[in-house]
């Protein structure tokens, strides 16, 4: 049985400047390598070997071969892994540290996408470059390593807690891409109908997805005994329109699984409305819907801090559907980092007694960051996750 308002990470952690560097073949600093060695030092992770790699590298002034950016990769997965056990969090990862950014990291591997060079900006410096989809989306041939099953192998070789694996969810990646394809392929049927043209294409891209790039990879997660595996879901309330594609893409991907836990991470659900609902209300009736095995949400709450407006739609439907829900508990944009302000562990500890409080069960409250922390400097994120664990500690005493 788990504890009281059990702890995890949402996703993403900072790379070491100096992986990102090296791997560049650009100059890496003194200060660069002795941030990594100092925070090795501080989490028990070995570094010596990749130190020397590092010094040598700049002394040679040459590009790192596949093999020595393996052992880089290898380290910062497994630092990242150290951190967040030793700091205390129930659910772990590995910070995603041999991704990309998230939407680029998994459209590159897949067949059926031409790229753009145009840039194209969301929330903050996050970016990426958005891909067209021009033929049936599928997996590439042999990307599964690259995807997912070599980071999970290695995170299961070395972790001594339970883990959840973060994946993107296939409308997240329909909404960020040019969607040129289904277009022109469903534009006759639809013509007089711009529209519902605009919905169907979605849809069927959207399902495509589902079934030919993720639930590959859910696939090969659960025959390896992943336990729970959470899907980004970032764009939910961006169309209110296509809620239902959002759901139908989700479901494609999580029927027939058994043994797997599935959740639904959302972040920033649009706040401001023309219509009566707003915040995660607009997630209902719509995730009502939702597969069985999709019984957890983890929400971006504190950055809002609204927390009994944000959760009471979630125990006005309990009667139907009831979720777990993942509280987001401490604000992680960048925002907060410049002012050099951060929660302290009391005011976690009031948030997590004030969404037990509205949801009406304790047990349906886990504890978490917003939303991932790769925007952060390293110490910030360490700070953090200390503060999530000592209030939720706080918060079991009452």
């Amino acid at each position: 049985m788990l504890k009281l308002f059990p702890t995890y990470e949402v996703g993403s952690l900072p790379k070491f400047n100096a992986r990102v560097q090296a791997a560049k073949s650009q100059p890496v600093s003194w200060e660069e390598v002795e941030e990594l060695r100092h925070y090795a030092q501080c989490f028990s992770v070995p570094c010596d070997a990749v130190v020397d790699l590092l010094e040598r590298q700049k002394r040679e002034q040459r590009p790192l071969t596949t093999e020595e950016k393996s052992m880089l990769t290898d380290f910062n997965s497994l630092f990242n892994l150290r951190l967040q056990e030793q700091l205390g969090l129930d659910f772990v990862y590995d910070g995603e540290a041999r991704r990309t950014e998230m939407y680029h990291h998994v459209v590159r591997q897949v067949n059926g996408f031409e790229q753009t060079p145009e840039m194209i900006r969301s929330r903050g410096p996050d970016s990426w470059r958005m891909g067209i989809c021009v033929a049936p989306p599928s997996l590439k041939e042999g990307s599964l390593p690259e995807l997912v099953t070599r980071e999970y192998d290695f995170v299961t070789r070395h972790a001594s807690r339970a883990l959840k694996v973060p994946l993107d969810d296939p409308y997240m990646i329909a909404v960020m891409s040019d969607n040129r394809y289904y277009s022109a392929l469903l534009k006759a049927t639809y013509a007089a109908h711009p529209r519902q043209l605009r919905y169907e294409a979605k849809q069927a891209f959207t399902l495509a997805l589902a079934e030919n790039v993720i639930r590959p990879q859910v696939q090969a997660l659960a025959e390896r005994g992943a336990p729970w595996i959470q899907l980004d879901v970032p764009a939910a309330t961006l169309d209110l329109e296509h809620l239902p594609i959002m759901v139908a893409g989700i479901n494609a991907v999580v029927e027939r699984f058994e043994n797997v836990k599935f959740s639904l991470h959302i972040c920033y659900p649009r706040r401001i409305s023309l219509m009566e609902k707003k915040g995660y209300e607009l997630l209902f009736p719509h995730i009502l819907d939702l597969h069985p095995a999709v019984n957890h949400f983890s929400l971006e709450l504190a950055n809002a801090d609204q927390y009994e407006q944000d959760l009471a739609v979630f125990k006005q439907y309990q009667d139907e559907r009831k979720f777990e829900i993942g509280v987001g508990v401490v604000d992680i944009t960048q925002e907060q980092q410049v002012r050099g302000q951060m929660e302290t562990p009391d005011i976690v500890r009031q948030r997590i007694l004030r969404a037990a409080e509205v949801l009406g069960d304790p047990r349906l409250v886990f504890v978490a960051p917003d939303c991932g922390l790769r925007q952060l400097q390293l110490e910030r994120c360490i700070r953090l996750y200390e503060t999530i664990v000592a209030g939720a500690e706080l918060a079991r005493k009452g």
